[in-house]
């Protein structure tokens, strides 16, 4: 019997952040794609260092003081998170050297607290977000589902991956889970490279002549197979019920037609994607597909995209160029 599939659009998530790393203030709407724009150091991946923490503070999972110290902007006392209705604050004392955690849901404080008492609350569920897969460049960071941890393109695509994550039958069914994200993801690799996985005791890439190890094919094609397969992870989550959130780190390192393979495959997305880029081309098609996008500069996030002071380095370089020609 096929797997039923959960039908259900990619739900409407709002993320509010204030003083938090680089950024001084942002409103990030979330739902089915959102591009996030902007040089480095700029708060692009502060935004997935955010909901990892708001994640594991409203899941019980343990956060270290040190790293919520961090999170705050240095110039400033207190940092917030709000995701929907709740709301994290974040506040530096003594001196800087320790952090106060609030939590709250409209105005009802549900937790106030010293670091070592900030997690232990079980609300991920109603928070609209219950898990994190955040893709980096070589592997992808998992919080809030199954056992924590970061895999490589190798734990991706192992079996122990079905057993740990997505597999809520018998061993039967477990192998044919498996089986069934092997080929999704297969799928999409090969209508995206020339390539496909082959898994045995080891990771093997096939182009219809030979079998390649991974360090032998380009890391672009390393690269679209891990995203590939986080994706398809994330969903199969959601089809079970959780409410995850994908952070894709930096399309960069892929050629211009391959980014535009990869994002054409979040078109339909079930799950709430961020994808954070230096890459013009990744904000134009954004805005052409009507996809969430903002630039952030300067500490803040904008959506007002028509500001031309949000693009005044690439005017000077495409300036700089016809000077030349």
């Amino acid at each position: 019997m096929p797997r039923s599939q959960n039908t259900n659009p990619s739900p409407n998530l709002k993320l509010i952040l204030e003083n938090i790393g680089p950024i001084k203030t942002a409103e990030i709407e979330l739902g089915g794609v959102t591009v996030l724009y902007g040089a480095n150091a700029t708060g692009k991946t502060t935004v997935a260092r955010a909901i990892e923490d708001a994640v594991k503070l409203m899941n019980n999972i343990g956060v270290a003081c040190s790293e919520l110290m961090e999170l705050v902007n240095y110039g400033a006392k207190v940092g917030r998170i709000v995701l929907n209705d709740y709301e994290v604050s974040l506040e530096r004392t003594e001196g800087f050297e320790r952090v106060n955690v609030t939590i709250k849901r409209g105005a009802e404080t549900l937790h106030s607290g010293g670091c070592a008492y900030a997690t232990g609350l079980h609300i991920a569920s109603d928070l609209g977000v219950d898990s994190l897969a955040w893709v980096r460049y070589n592997d992808v960071k998992l919080v809030g589902v199954g056992e924590e941890g970061v895999l490589d393109l190798k734990g991706l695509v192992n079996p122990l991956v079905i057993k740990r994550y997505i597999s809520v039958g018998e061993k039967g069914q477990a192998a044919k889970d498996y089986d069934d994200y092997i080929f999704t993801i297969n799928h999409t690799v090969s209508a995206l490279t020339t390539f496909w996985l082959k898994v045995q005791d080891d990771v093997f890439f096939n182009d219809g002549d030979y079998f390649y190890e991974p360090g032998h094919v380009s890391e672009g094609v390393r690269r679209v197979v891990l995203i590939v397969a986080v994706k398809v992870l994330a969903e199969r989550l959601r089809e079970l019920g959780r409410k995850p959130v994908l952070f894709v780190e930096g399309l960069e390192p892929l050629h211009v037609d391959m980014i535009k393979g990869i994002l054409d495959e979040f078109e339909d997305t079930r799950v709430p994607t961020i994808i954070e880029s230096h890459s013009a081309f990744s904000l134009k098609y954004a805005l052409k597909k009507n996809w969430h996008a903002y630039v952030l500069k300067d500490g803040v996030a904008y959506n007002d995209l028509t500001r031309p002071e949000l693009f005044s380095s690439e005017a000077v370089v495409a300036s700089e160029v016809g000077e030349i020609l």
